[in-house]
């Protein structure tokens, strides 16, 4: 197709296209990740998706899949000019995920397949193309054939990487429909058997397929918590099961491990990406004591389910969870009384936690940002045996915010001042996170 007669990108790749072009991020809204645009929502394989065709992922995520063209029916498969914005999700705390520029290694991963692709006399795979592939049989679509392909490879010892998958699906290219379907077992299998003849179809219920769900569990999900349901709508249902799956097995484990934490008292729209480790390692019960201790659901997000005694304390006190948090993992010792004289020392609660993980008592740290030095750079010139009063005579004379003439390490996991961690050595006795962590990131002795 000429670029001429492409369509426009639809509103939501645009935007997002737009977004990267200016070096703009954003933070992804509760739920959106699942709702993200792909491949599939470029008009031109939108267009074909009535046939039968369906994308293979690309870019980091396609690597394994890359070598598949080579070897699949020419008649089945195609490929269409790579205009996809190159997005990717990034996760730099608790609190948020942002959507911004994929961060694969391109580069690296196509010297690979060219080295696998040489390794068996194939040319390297040729550069922007999105492959379009499409299952030879009418009851496997592609995305289930993909997942009987892992699976084969897996069973006969293949190998694991993009050659595996491509001799594993030589193999089962050169196999009838009926061989395919009885080599294919396990909850993925069943639950695809189970979409065949139903009006969704299994190149409809892709999402469920994979995760191991038929018809019916999807039922129950859907069906009222006063029964013996869920009380999920579908998009709620599918964020759901996304989580629950990654600690059971396929299939109708899912189901009622997600009813049991309904039950428990959290609501159908939780967040339950930010609840993920809280569903994975936690019980339903643990979470109904927090609930009925008049805590929050974003309260048990915040604590990720810890220490139910600890949260009613901060809470009790006034703090918010996400503040309390915030100065429990600065120091685990830190009670809220010591937390609020820093407040009375008129130390901003955006850095009231720097301070306490830095091992600094309110009075140090109102005296350091008197003459605006930070945290991290007060740990330097503790370091050095000197306090405010040597920084107050540098900082007279025009000089900078760390001591003249110091030579030391350092990292940073930000842009702020505060985001630098030097490598100092602290007192012995210090309090706080920071000052107990050694230069390789790991608590000292």
């Amino acid at each position: 197709m000429a670029e001429a007669d492409l369509e426009p990108l639809p509103p939501a790749l645009a935007d997002i296209e737009a977004m990267l072009e200016i070096g703009e991020d954003r933070v992804l809204a509760p739920g959106e990740r699942l709702t993200l645009p792909g491949l599939a929502d470029l008009p031109e394989i939108a267009s074909l998706a009535a046939e039968g065709w369906e994308p293979l992922p690309a870019g980091f995520m396609g690597f394994e899949w890359a070598l598949l063209p080579a070897i699949w029916p020419r008649e089945h498969r195609r490929w269409v000019r790579d205009r996809m914005p190159c997005f990717g999700l990034m996760s730099y705390d608790d609190e948020e995920t942002r959507l911004g520029p994929e961060t694969g290694r391109d580069a690296h991963q196509r010297w690979m397949l060219a080295r696998m692709a040489r390794s068996v006399d194939l040319p390297p795979p040729p550069r922007d193309r999105i492959w379009l592939l499409r299952s030879p049989w009418a009851t496997i679509p592609l995305s289930s054939l993909l997942l009987v392909i892992g699976q084969h490879r897996d069973r006969n010892g293949f190998g694991w990487d993009s050659l595996a998958n491509m001799r594993a699906a030589q193999d089962l290219l050169s196999r009838t429909e009926d061989e395919v379907w009885a080599m294919w077992t396990g909850r993925q299998a069943d639950a695809a058997r189970s979409w065949i003849g139903t009006e969704r179809g299994p190149r409809g219920a892709e999402h469920w397929i994979r995760l191991g769900l038929g018809p019916r569990h999807v039922e129950t999900l859907l069906a009222p918590l006063e029964g013996d349901g869920a009380g999920l709508d579908l998009e709620q249902a599918r964020a759901w099961a996304e989580v629950i799956a990654m600690r059971e097995e396929p299939g109708a484990h899912v189901v009622r491990h997600i009813i049991d934490w309904r039950r428990a008292g959290l609501p159908a729209d939780a967040d339950v990406e930010r609840l993920g480790m809280v569903l994975l390692e936690r019980d339903p019960g643990d979470v109904a004591h927090w609930l009925d201790s008049g805590l929050t659901v974003d309260d048990v997000a915040v604590w990720q389910g810890d220490d139910l005694e600890r949260a009613r304390r901060w809470s009790d006190a006034g703090f918010g969870a996400r503040e309390a948090r915030e100065l429990v993992l600065a120091d685990p010792t830190l009670t809220p009384a010591e937390a609020r004289a820093f407040d009375a020392s008129g130390i901003d609660p955006s850095v009231r936690h720097r301070w306490v993980a830095a091992g600094f008592t309110p009075e140090q740290a109102h005296a350091w940002t008197d003459l605006d030095i930070v945290a991290s750079e007060a740990r330097v010139w503790r370091s050095l045996g000197k306090g405010p009063s040597e920084a107050r005579d540098q900082r007279a004379s025009g000089g900078g915010a760390l001591p003249l003439g110091v030579e030391l390490g350092w990292a940073a996991m930000g842009s702020d001042r505060d985001d630098v961690s030097y490598g100092v050595t602290d007192p012995p006795g210090t309090r706080g996170t920071v000052a107990n962590t050694g230069p390789d990131g790991m608590p000292l002795p």
